[in-house]
């Protein structure tokens, strides 16, 4: 993880609960709230890492965000 950009669902959880988090001593760039908000912006071609404690709501909010921004369309 160390030289990407870490998203994570909770700060405060990844710190105490995510040993991928704890034991690679990478920080952690934004929650994912905060890039869904506009309010941190990974760098365009940086490799992005998001770690999910376990929120599968987060999971498929990320997942539809990265397809949107590949140009992707809902089916129907």
């Amino acid at each position: 993880m160390l030289g990407s950009t870490l998203i994570v669902d909770s700060r405060e959880g990844a710190l105490r609960e995510s040993g991928d988090v704890i034991l690679s001593g990478a920080p952690i760039f934004a929650e994912a709230g905060e890039v869904f908000a506009n309010l941190r912006r990974p760098a365009q071609g940086a490799t992005t890492v998001f770690k999910s404690l376990g929120l599968a709501v987060e999971d498929i909010a990320t997942a539809q965000l990265v397809y949107d921004a590949l140009g992707g369309s809902r089916p129907g």
